[in-house]
């Protein structure tokens, strides 16, 4: 019994002193094997090292994110984002094929970073490999350099866009430079100054050479688009810098607000607005005060044009012309055709006052300057012609012209009334402006050109004393009369 104790108590004390078994999981530390790498880009890749500081006990997956200057896909490669690791390996490698034919810098990088995981750890200083790429290119490296960034313009207006292209080396021959304006069409949105095509000639022996883009009109009010103008390589030929082979450009023809010069309604609830009109006097001051009834062509349009002020008389019981509307002021430029005169300019209406020529839509079109907001250029699209019917005063009586206007509801040029006798008509063949809205004095001034199909324009009444060339600063320039104009809101 004492042995058997003894053999007991010895078997215990040798399990006691027996060494347990360690689980525990060591993860081993990444690191790429070089943190620089060099290559030419003809070499056609190079493998990228990574070392682990143990044999991996299990197999896990490395990942990795990838940077470059290049174009993943066309100028490189990378296999795979994940690198696998079996059990027991301790070593591994990335492949990164270049794409030579593609390359077309002289110099690039890509940069590989290991992305932590939970089988192993990493240093941050040892986690990132980054290989510059070598090129040797004997063809131009073509820069595109803009005015400004981004280059504003207005399609309205045309204008005609001057770009710069620099090589680093002078070229050997002529090239021809492909453009690409994405968003716009060639044609019908721009052209190149001198050429047919979407591109241009950069001449042998040339550092730079300046090219122009021309904007083609476009007349739509709000209009907004931002467009990228890029220079195509062309291989073999030229390559183009990356980081400089295109520019911004921002095609804009804001909708102009016109509330600080149509203040004020046009009178007996007529159609637009009571602007206040001057002629420049003989003296450069401003003459007189005549109203015009204006309003906005359309919703959202940056065009004016101007009203027939037509409304039911009350006291002759008909559609009659508002007094003082009159564009212009023409009846003030031709005073052989107004009272006491025998012929003169007939409408709906009993005095001189009442006599109007009629009106034109899509008038004076209005557009920004850059960067404005109430200030801006004021362009006539296209000559715009005024009719004014004409005849003997005395037989466009009171009773007359009542009843005829009853007859075509308001309508002259429906009228079949002998008292009217002819037509005469003045052409606007011209115009330029500038309007300031923050100016409540003079928010706008045109400078108007005109054309007549009658004698009597601008001709002087001498019998009655009034000489428009002796009233207002009236000039004739290639056979147009030229007269200014202020218009202010009433």
């Amino acid at each position: 019994m004492r042995r058997y104790i003894i053999l007991l108590a010895a078997f215990l004390s040798a399990a006691a002193c027996r060494q347990a078994q360690d689980t525990r999981y060591f993860a081993p530390a990444l690191e790429f094997g070089s943190a620089q790498y060099a290559v030419s880009a003809g070499a056609g890749g190079l493998d990228i090292d990574i070392r682990l500081s143990r044999p991996a006990s299990q197999a896990f997956s490395i990942g990795l994110n990838i940077d470059s200057s290049l174009e993943e896909g066309l100028q490189y490669q990378v296999a795979s984002n994940t690198v696998p690791i079996a059990a027991g390996q301790q070593d591994a490698s990335v492949h990164v094929d270049l794409v030579d034919d593609e390359i077309w810098v002289e110099s690039a990088w890509i940069e590989l970073i290991l992305k932590p995981g939970e089988r192993y750890t990493l240093d941050p200083a040892k986690s990132v490999a980054r290989v510059d790429i070598s090129k040797v290119i004997d063809i131009p490296i073509f820069c595109l350099n803009a005015p400004e960034a981004p280059v504003v313009t207005n399609p309205f207006l045309a204008e005609t866009l001057r770009f710069q292209l620099t090589a680093e080396r002078e070229t050997t021959k002529d090239l021809d430079v492909v453009l690409e304006f994405d968003g716009l069409e060639f044609g019908k949105d721009y052209r190149i100054a001198g050429s047919e095509t979407a591109g241009f000639t950069y001449p042998t022996g040339a550092r730079s050479h300046v090219f122009e883009v021309e904007i083609l009109k476009k007349d739509e009010s709000g209009y907004d688009k931002e467009a990228t103008l890029t220079i195509i390589p062309k291989r073999g030929q030229y390559s183009v810098d990356p980081d400089r082979g295109s520019a911004t450009v921002h095609l804009s023809d804001p909708v102009v607000n016109f509330s600080a010069l149509l203040r004020t309604a046009a009178l007996q609830n007529g159609q637009g607005y009571q602007v206040r009109q001057a002629i420049q006097a003989a003296d450069g001051s401003w003459n007189g005060n005549t109203t015009v009834d204006l309003g906005v062509s359309s919703e959202g349009s940056n065009y004016l044009r101007n009203y027939r002020n037509m409304y039911d008389h009350p006291s002759f019981g008909c559609m009659a012309n508002a007094s003082v509307s009159q564009l212009f002021r023409f009846l003030d430029l031709m005073p052989l055709y107004t009272y006491p005169n025998d012929i003169t300019v007939l409408d709906y209406g009993n005095d001189q006052n009442h006599r109007e020529f009629s009106p034109v839509d899509s008038l004076m079109r209005f557009a920004l300057d850059k960067g404005e907001t109430l200030k801006g250029g004021i362009y006539l699209e296209k000559p715009r012609t005024f009719v004014a019917f004409i005849g003997p005063r005395a037989q466009w009586t009171n009773s007359i012209w009542p009843a005829d206007s009853k007859k075509t509801g308001g309508d002259i040029f429906a009228s079949t009334h002998p008292s009217l006798q002819g037509r005469i008509s003045v052409t606007l063949e011209r115009l330029e402006g500038r309007f300031d809205f923050t100016d409540s004095e003079t928010p706008a001034v045109v400078t108007a050109w005109f054309s007549s199909d009658t004698d009597k324009f601008m001709q002087a009444d001498t019998v009655n004393d009034k000489d428009p060339a002796a009233t207002y600063a009236v000039t004739k320039e290639d056979g147009l009369w030229k007269v200014v104009y202020k218009l202010w809101p009433r």
